[in-house]
């Protein structure tokens, strides 16, 4: 018999009003509060420590108002969450797909 268990998955961006940047949508066999923590997937420390710290610069940054401060700052945050894109993958592989669009980024 196949198993008919769906796939969690988990998005990758920032966003005003949420520390994590974290996101999964609810479906009928797997709700869920939409706005998530590094908890709710049993992260590791080090990944929940490089999540914070990406939010972070990007919202220490003040996008909204004045985009980024510089090329090289936005370039060296662009490589940091692609690497963090990995390591998510990495620790959720057993349950969840992770989303992060490197052209699509938030601002």
């Amino acid at each position: 018999m196949a198993d008919k268990s769906v796939r969690r998955v988990i998005r990758l961006f920032p966003d005003y009003g949420h520390r994590w940047p974290l996101w999964e949508n609810s479906t009928a066999e797997r709700p869920t509060k939409y706005t998530m923590e590094p908890a709710d997937f049993g992260l590791s420390q080090s990944l929940t420590l490089r999540l914070r710290a990406w939010y972070d610069v990007w919202d220490a940054e003040n996008l909204y108002d004045a985009g980024w401060s510089s090329p090289e700052n936005e370039t060296a945050w662009n490589v940091e969450g692609a690497s963090i894109a990995e390591q998510l993958r990495e620790e959720v592989k057993a349950f969840a797909d992770v989303e992060y669009d490197e052209q699509n980024r938030c601002l």
